[in-house]
């Protein structure tokens, strides 16, 4: 299920979980490694076992026949960051793209403030992008902000080598990192990206548009644009080509999610307009 926060732009708060334990010591709502005095219940430990007095259960002690003095343990609750990586060459210039992405960038920034996890934005071309980049923060209100920033920053070029240099402004602590792109980039490059987040929990976000893969009429004159080079021909369309055309984007997509398994990764598919309840459903299958 989806909520819709108060002011936040986005328009909805998406329950995410983590596959892993968070370090740390600032309280947050995941089950956190080690044991800690807050959190969750988890058992009842001899006194030798775990020596904090503090923690004594009085009526588990005097229940004890054998007079073992017991003491309670807790699994603690953490925080962490939620971070978006988001493609911004110009192939991500795509007609209705980056409104999009803004609204999944904006959904997850109000998601993290919601659970109580700082959320940084970091976008990346061939270069680092200042205008699209918002240092981690617990700050509420930030979903506006977010989609603004990334509304604002036009995408430009064709390389993506920035993204890997991205993942240096990420924290050192194990994070969540949505990694938005259309993914139509070198296989080294990719790899270059993918490698630079090794220590984290990456979520592919694969940006598709139907018509770039050949959802278009089976007749007729069409212009087609490169939205990286800016460069524009006529196509006269035909059933045989828009077959070849749903092929070739078949086996790519096949290409990429195979590439992604043998990290350990799942895709999520944002096909033509961003759906919350989508997101939420593929969260929860993680």
């Amino acid at each position: 299920m989806t909520r819709e926060p108060e002011g936040e732009y986005g328009g909805n708060v998406v329950p995410y979980r983590l596959k892993w334990r968070p370090r740390g010591v600032r309280p947050g709502a995941h089950p956190g490694q080690g044991d800690g005095g807050d959190g969750t219940f988890r058992t009842l430990v001899p006194l030798v076992a775990r020596p904090d007095p503090r923690r004594i259960d009085l009526r588990a002690s005097l229940r004890d026949p054998f007079e073992g003095v017991h003491v309670r343990t807790f699994a603690p609750r953490r925080a962490t960051t939620v971070a978006v990586l988001t493609d911004l060459s110009g192939s991500m210039g795509f007609d209705g793209t980056g409104a999009e992405v803004a609204r999944l960038a904006a959904t997850l920034a109000a998601s993290a403030a919601a659970t109580g996890d700082e959320f940084t934005l970091i976008g990346a071309g061939g270069d680092l992008r200042e205008d699209a980049f918002i240092p981690a923060t617990r700050r509420r209100g930030l979903g506006a902000q977010v989609a603004a920033a990334i509304s604002a920053a036009a995408p430009s070029g064709t390389s993506t080598r920035g993204l890997a240099t991205a993942a240096e402004r990420l924290p050192r602590r194990r994070c969540l990192v949505f990694l938005v792109s259309d993914f139509l980039m070198p296989e080294a490059d990719l790899d270059l990206t993918l490698d630079a987040l090794w220590r984290h929990d990456v979520v592919p976000v694969l940006v598709r548009d139907s018509r770039s893969e050949g959802d278009v009429p089976a007749w007729g004159l069409m212009e087609i644009a490169d939205a990286e080079t800016g460069g524009r021909r006529l196509v006269f369309m035909r059933p045989g080509l828009r077959a070849r055309w749903q092929a070739t984007a078949r086996d790519r997509i096949a290409a990429l999610e195979a590439r992604f398994v043998t990290r350990g990764y799942a895709p999520f598919h944002l096909v033509n307009r961003f759906d919350a309840d989508a997101l939420v459903a593929f969260l929860a299958s993680r």
